[in-house]
C-alpha cells in the first residue's frame, strides 16, 4: 500500500491534535513456524472457498461448571470438539495476567498451523462466561454478512478509491461493548473509535448520554473474536508489541482496544489527507479532541491497518453488560395478530420477525424432533435470545458484566428442557471419538506450549451434567 501523503493536509492534521506522521505500509505478516504439519483440531468445511476451516479456540487451563456451560452447548448443537488453549498450564492467581497468556497461547496455536491454513477462520471465545445458542452454520453466514455490511459502510465513509487503495476492510470481528473498559476516556481505544452502527435513539431519548445502560455499543470486547488466522496473528502481535512498549495493565482487552483505536485514528487521517488533496472540507473529521485525550503512537513505517472491526449489532455476539433490559427470549410463532397489525402503523418496535436465514428450519429435522418434541423442528417455536434493539438472534451469549446472569439466563436457553434427551440421543447414535474429526460430546482437543493433546468428556464435564440440566446435585 502507498504511504499516506501528509503534505497538503499538514495544517489540518495539526488541528486534530499534533504533528502526526502517518505512513501506512501494509505488509504481509508471515508467522514463522517450525512445525511442518499440524492438522487443526476443531474444524469443519463450509460452503465458502476461503477460508476453508473454522478453528474454535477456548483459552482455559482447567474445567469448572461455567466452562462446561460452553462445552455442553457446543455438544448439544453439534459442534466439533473445540481446542482448549493453555490447558493444564500454570494458572496465575491474577485473572488479568491470565488475559495476556490468552493472547500468547492463541499466537502459538496459529504459529503451529501450516502455511495453507493461515487463512482459516479462528474463532476465539472466553471459556467461563459464554455459550452457544445457534449451530455453527450461522457463525459462517453471519460472519460474511457483517463483513459485507462493513464494506458498504466503508465505501460510504471513505469512498471507493481510498477503500481500494489502502485495502480498508473488517475481517477480524470483536464483540461490542456499551462501555469502554478498562481503557480510560482519554485513551484512543475509547475516543478515536468509530461511532456505533446501531441506529441513533435506539435506546430512547437518553441514547449516548453517557449512561452505559443507554449508550449504543461502540467499544471493543475481546471475549469473542473471529477472523482469518493470519490477520488475527497480526493483531495479536501488535497488541503484544504494545504491552512491551507501554505496559500499564494485564488486560488483553486494553491492548486490543489500543490497536483498534490506532487503526481508527489512522483511517481518519487517510480521509483527511484525501479530502485535502481534492479540496473537500470534511469538518466532521476535524473535530479537535480535548487536550487530555491521548493521541495514538504512530511512527512512520509502522503498520496501522489491521482489518479490525466490531459486530456492532450483535449479529454474532451478544454481550450482557448493560443489556439486561434489551435481551428477551422470543418465540416468533406466538406474535398476536393485534401486535402484527399495530406494528405496521403504530409501533413497529413491538413486532419481531424470525430472520430469513432461520425461517423454515430448526435445530433438528422433523423426524428427529418427533422423537423428543416437534417444536425442535422449527426455530420459530423455540425461545430464542433476541437483541430487542437490533432484532438479531445472536450465535453466542457472552455474560460479561454481572456474572450472575450465567445462572439466571442459563435455564432460558431453548435447549435447556431437552438436554437430557438430546445428550442421550447423541450417545445412542454413537460419538466420533477418534481421528481428526471428533464430536464435542466426546471431549476436547488441548493445546499447550506447541503440544496438542486430547481430554475426554468424562474428565472435563461429565460430573457437571446433572447440575447443568437443573437436577439436584448433592456432591460434584
Amino acid at each position: 500500500m502507498p504511504p499516506l501523503q501528509i503534505g497538503g493536509a499538514w495544517r489540518r492534521l495539526l488541528r486534530i491534535g499534533g504533528i502526526v506522521a502517518v505512513v501506512l505500509i501494509i505488509t504481509t505478516f508471515l508467522v514463522q513456524t517450525k512445525f511442518t504439519s499440524f492438522t487443526p483440531s476443531s474444524l469443519r468445511s463450509y460452503a465458502h472457498s476461503t477460508p476453508q476451516r473454522l478453528h474454535i479456540l477456548i483459552p482455559a487451563t482447567s474445567a469448572n461448571y461455567n466452562l462446561c456451560q460452553l462445552l455442553i452447548s457446543a455438544a448439544l448443537l453439534g459442534y466439533p470438539a473445540p481446542v482448549l488453549v493453555n490447558w493444564a498450564d500454570h494458572e496465575d492467581g491474577d485473572e488479568m495476567k491470565q488475559h495476556i497468556t490468552k493472547i500468547t497461547g492463541v499466537m502459538k496455536y496459529i504459529q503451529a498451523l501450516p502455511e495453507d491454513q493461515k487463512d482459516d477462520l479462528i474463532f476465539m471465545l472466553d471459556g467461563f462466561d459464554t455459550w452457544f445458542q445457534l449451530p455453527m452454520e450461522f457463525i459462517i453466514k453471519k460472519y460474511h454478512e457483517v463483513m459485507a455490511k462493513a464494506h458498504l459502510h466503508h465505501l460510504q465513509i471513505f469512498g471507493a478509491e481510498l477503500v481500494k487503495e489502502h485495502n480498508i476492510k473488517n475481517t477480524v470481528l470483536f464483540g461490542p461493548d456499551k462501555r469502554c473498559s478498562p481503557n480510560g476516556p482519554e485513551d484512543p481505544g475509547c475516543w478515536a473509535v468509530p461511532q456505533s452502527w446501531v441506529e441513533k435513539m435506539s435506546f430512547g431519548p437518553l441514547t449516548d448520554s453517557g449512561d452505559s445502560m443507554y449508550d449504543r455499543p461502540r467499544w471493543l470486547n475481546s471475549g469473542t473474536i473471529i477472523g482469518p488466522a493470519r490477520d488475527f496473528a497480526n493483531i495479536s502481535q501488535a497488541a503484544l508489541d504494545t504491552v512491551a512498549r507501554h505496559h500499564v495493565t494485564d488486560s488483553d482487552q486494553y491492548y486490543f482496544s489500543t490497536v483498534f483505536g490506532t487503526q481508527s485514528y489512522a483511517r481518519k487521517q487517510l480521509k483527511l489527507s484525501y479530502d485535502d488533496a481534492h479540496g473537500i472540507n470534511d469538518t466532521d473529521l476535524e473535530t479537535v479532541p480535548p487536550k487530555k485525550h491521548r493521541l495514538p503512537e504512530m511512527k512512520p513505517g509502522n503498520r496501522t491497518e489491521f482489518y479490525m472491526g466490531l459486530d456492532w449489532e450483535s449479529s454474532l455476539f451478544q454481550t450482557a453488560a448493560y443489556y439486561g433490559d434489551y435481551v428477551a427470549w422470543v418465540r416468533f410463532n406466538t406474535t398476536s395478530e393485534y401486535v402484527r397489525k399495530t406494528s405496521q402503523s403504530i409501533n413497529p418496535h413491538h413486532h419481531f420477525t424470525l430472520p430469513n436465514n432461520m425461517a423454515g428450519s430448526g435445530p433438528m429435522s422433523v423426524s428427529e424432533a418427533r422423537q423428543i418434541d416437534p417444536a425442535l423442528a422449527s426455530w420459530s417455536r423455540l425461545p430464542l435470545a433476541v437483541n430487542t434493539v437490533t432484532r438479531h438472534v445472536p450465535v453466542i451469549i457472552h455474560i460479561n458484566g454481572k456474572k450472575g446472569y450465567r445462572y439466571l439466563w442459563w435455564p432460558r436457553n431453548w435447549f435447556y428442557p431437552y438436554m437430557d434427551q438430546m445428550l442421550h440421543r447423541q450417545r445412542q447414535r454413537g460419538l466420533r471419538n477418534s481421528g481428526e474429526q471428533r464430536d464435542a460430546l466426546a471431549g476436547a482437543w488441548t493445546f499447550s506450549n506447541g503440544t496438542r493433546g486430547w481430554v475426554e468428556w468424562n474428565d472435563v464435564c461429565a460430573k457437571y451434567e446433572n447440575r447443568l440440566m437443573g437436577k439436584h446435585v448433592l456432591n460434584e
